[in-house]
């Protein structure tokens, strides 16, 4: 936890204490808090400020329909949604030292397991259904010392080191780490050599795959938020 040094800026922290990122959004920067107790700590002073500042705001008045509107839809049955279920338990079926991996992460993970589809000899993608109609979320796995292909980005991509760690034309990511992929950009991640690298990923737009790799990996561009 003591390697974190890439961070979401304060827009996306007030954001995120504020309720107004999106569902994947959202989980991708509390999987940053999980292992970064500095911006853990100012998204519970965001917190805090929030909750002064409702505290101060004067009652609204409501006027005597409002108020029976409102009383009578509390009394009103509500039809109880059938959640989804997902895997208690501490390790998630396709990962390894997966009881390292955020408890909000482990929580979406569908009850019968990830499932995986490979995209090259070395990189694995599971999508995580979390209700969205904007962005896909999702998991990628790079084994030991393996590489995904060289891609750039149509849209912005959110990436965060969930275990492991790798490195592209700009640096290296470690766990923890916080990346955001503006359009355009382009890079080649590589895992380290002694352990795989598994990153929780935010996708706006489908990818763009450069050089060699674009008519062997055409199922590398789909992007179905879910």
């Amino acid at each position: 936890m003591s390697n974190v040094s890439r961070h979401p800026d304060a827009n996306f922290l007030l954001d995120f204490a504020s309720g107004g990122l999106s569902a994947a959004q959202a989980i991708a920067v509390s999987a940053h808090l999980h292992f970064c107790s500095s911006c853990r700590s100012q998204a519970e002073s965001l917190n805090d400020i929030g909750g002064r500042l409702l505290a101060d705001v004067e009652p609204a008045v409501l006027s005597a329909n409002c108020q029976a509107a409102v009383f009578a839809a509390l009394d009103s049955p509500v039809p109880v949604k059938a959640e989804i279920e997902r895997r208690p338990a501490e390790v998630v079926r396709g990962l390894t030292r997966s009881d390292q991996l955020p408890a909000l992460v482990r929580q979406i993970t569908p009850v019968d397991g990830l499932r995986w589809r490979r995209l090259s000899s070395s990189l694995q993608v599971a999508r995580l259904p979390v209700g969205e109609q904007r962005y896909e979320l999702a998991l990628h796995h790079i084994e030991a010392g393996g590489k995904a292909p060289a891609h750039d980005h149509r849209g912005t991509e959110i990436t965060v080191v969930l275990q492991g760690s790798f490195s592209d034309e700009a640096g290296v990511y470690h766990q923890g780490d916080f990346m955001v992929c503006e359009p355009g950009y382009t890079h080649t991640p590589v895992a380290t050599a002694n352990a795989e690298c598994v990153c929780l990923s935010v996708l706006e737009a489908p990818i763009r795959l450069v050089g060699g790799f674009k008519r062997l990996l055409n199922p590398f561009l789909s992007f179905r938020p879910a």
